[in-house]
């Protein structure tokens, strides 16, 4: 027991002198449970003190393939790391197969125009990013293609277009040599058609599908398919002009045909064959207004430009030095754009520009070109003594012309006189001359004037005896084409007190009164556009006599040497002499009274 005591004693100070409170230790007897010291640190949480991992970022470029303008376009990448100290230490931007090159800044928004992507390929963007010791790069890869147009021109994709004649259909694309495009055709039922080099084939409904590529890149680069649809209607003309033995017509779209004698190209065609249809005269522009003459041609289009073609022996065409006898394609006269009207006579021509300025040209044995200055072979009219400058009509004749003038409105001619074409007269001189009362009257305005072979007739607006007069045709009348029985002088036609538009022949006379056509004068060949029935046999009338094939919706009439052609409802109609094809209609012999359509070339 003394042993025991003792060492429990020797026990308890070792404890003290450790530390301890008297009190033993428990033995751990858990084997599985590793010891915890109570003083260690558990705090598991990264030190502050220590530097943070470098991280970096590089957006853009998911939208690949990018179609950019090739001198404009831009794209737009982002750069960004972590922490706040690192610093994106450069950029390169590279395309396949060729070293890339350095960006001058690439901190933040990256900014890539056309002169880094200066080519369509794949290109690659790589940024780098540094912090302390710390490197980090991210890349990003996409495709750059320049954008392009093409299709028709002057035509949109996805529209239908109604048309009378084959279109001229012109691709494009602004790749220049470096751009494929493909076509094919499909009916009004989707069924795929034959078609040739953009000509529209027969039938009713046409859709052109067409395809365009770029040739010059590694990727692929087409075009959405473009579709454009094409629906035949039948012509509609809005203006017509009856020569010698040539007739031409204006179409609602602006192009230019003319039909009969070709002789020396009066057609335009650019060919001297004659045409029984009509057939397109060259070129391009929209026409407003056109005028067939002897064996010549003259038109005015939207642009003000004026242009003449046919026969030039007189230089009723071209006066200018070095010109050609003959042309078989518009010929530009001059270069002025402020033409508003041309007429053609037999073998001259004059032209109003919107100024009032006359000008007349050609063959002049009768002093048909006036008195004036002539610039560049062009006659400015200015009648000495008089205020005779400007004008608001002109009308040449065979060997005459008579104009409206500015100023009070008043008719006045000039050039053969013969037959009392001028004002009624046979005697005296070529120069200009007052028609007379009513037509050259202080208190009557007149409107609307024609020349014809040898005579002549103006519509007259006043509050006392307005209406149609006539006068020339000789002593004895002519034909009856003055439709009054006191010829040569200047009388009223009776029962035509509100006309529109007066055309004059050879020796016959036609006028549109409310929508209804007219016609009177030889009728020989069939010319007025009806059978006379009394007197038997009878071959002219001095009577205006209604059309009755159609009776209304006239718009436009033209009475030529021996023929005479209208618009109805926008039908070109002809009738008359047709031995060179000036009606317009194969099936038609020699000649016909009745007016019949023009037999348009083209009908799907």
């Amino acid at each position: 027991m003394p042993h025991l005591r003792m060492i429990l004693i020797a026990l308890t100070l070792l404890a003290a002198a450790c530390g301890g409170d008297g009190v033993a230790t428990p033995t751990d007897t858990d084997t599985n449970t590793p010891d915890v010291d109570p003083d260690a640190d558990t705090d598991t949480t990264p030190d502050a003190d220590a530097d943070p991992d470098l991280s970096l970022t590089l957006t853009g470029g998911e939208e690949s393939p990018y179609v950019i303008n090739e001198t404009e376009g831009v794209l737009n990448f982002e750069a960004a790391c972590a922490p706040e100290e690192c610093v994106i230490a450069r950029c390169t931007i590279g395309v396949a197969n060729e070293a890339p090159r350095l960006l001058t800044s690439c901190d933040g928004t990256i900014e890539l125009d056309t002169t880094l992507l200066d080519r369509e390929g794949t290109w690659t963007l790589t940024a780098e990013a540094e912090f302390g010791l710390e490197r980090k790069s991210a890349s990003r890869t996409f495709e750059v293609l320049y954008a392009f147009e093409a299709g028709l021109e002057g035509l949109s994709p996805g529209e239908s277009y109604t048309y009378s004649h084959p279109p001229e259909l012109t691709p494009f694309c602004t790749r220049a040599d470096t751009c494929t495009i493909e076509h094919r055709c499909e009916d009004e039922s989707g069924t795929t058609i034959q078609c040739e080099d953009l000509a529209i084939p027969a039938a009713p409904s046409v859709t052109i599908v067409l395809t365009a590529c770029a040739t010059n890149t590694e990727l692929e680069h087409c075009l959405a398919e473009q579709r454009y649809t094409f629906i035949y209607e039948s012509p509609t003309w809005v203006d017509v002009s009856a020569g010698e033995q040539h007739t031409c017509g204006i179409l609602d779209d602006g192009t230019l045909w003319c039909w009969g004698s070709n002789g020396d190209g009066r057609l335009g065609d650019g060919s001297s064959t004659p045409r029984s249809q009509p057939t397109r005269v060259a070129g391009d522009g929209v026409w407003t207004q056109v005028s067939a003459g002897g064996l010549h041609t003259c038109g005015i289009k939207d642009d003000g430009s004026l242009w003449c073609w046919g026969d030039n022996a007189t230089n009723q065409v071209s006066t200018e030095p070095g010109n050609l006898a003959r042309y078989s394609t518009p010929h530009r006269i001059g270069t002025n754009t402020n033409w508003s009207t041309v007429t053609t006579g037999s073998e001259h021509s004059c032209a109003l520009q919107t100024d009032g300025a006359l000008f007349c040209w050609g063959y002049n044995a009768y002093q048909q070109l006036g008195p004036g200055i002539s610039t560049q072979g062009r006659v400015r009219i200015n009648s000495s003594g008089t205020t005779i400058d400007t004008f608001v009509a002109v009308a040449a004749g065979d060997a005459h012309t008579c104009a409206v003038t500015a100023e009070g409105a008043n008719g006045w001619c000039w050039g053969n006189y013969s037959s009392g074409q001028l004002n009624g007269g046979t005697s005296g001189d070529s120069a200009p001359r007052p028609v007379g009362l009513p037509v050259s009257g202080a208190n009557y305005t007149t409107t609307t004037i024609a020349a014809g072979g040898a005579h002549s007739c103006a519509f007259v607006s006043s509050d006392f005896n307005p209406g149609m007069y006539c006068w020339g045709g000789g002593t004895h009348g002519g034909s009856g084409q003055v439709g009054h029985d006191d010829p040569p002088y200047v009388r009223g036609i009776l029962n035509l007190s509100s006309i529109n538009i007066i055309t004059t022949g050879s020796e016959h006379t036609c006028a549109i009164a409310a929508n209804e056509a007219y016609c009177w004068g030889d009728n020989s060949r069939g010319q007025l556009g009806f059978d006379l029935t009394f007197p038997t046999n009878a071959i002219s009338t001095a009577d205006p006599t209604l059309i009755t094939a159609p009776r209304e919706d006239w718009t436009a009439i033209a009475a030529g040497h021996e023929h005479t052609c209208g618009i109805a409802g926008g039908i070109m109609r002809c009738w008359g002499r047709n031995q060179v094809g000036q009606l317009g209609d194969p099936a038609v012999a020699n000649q016909t009274s009745t007016p019949t359509p023009v037999a348009w070339p083209y009908t799907p």
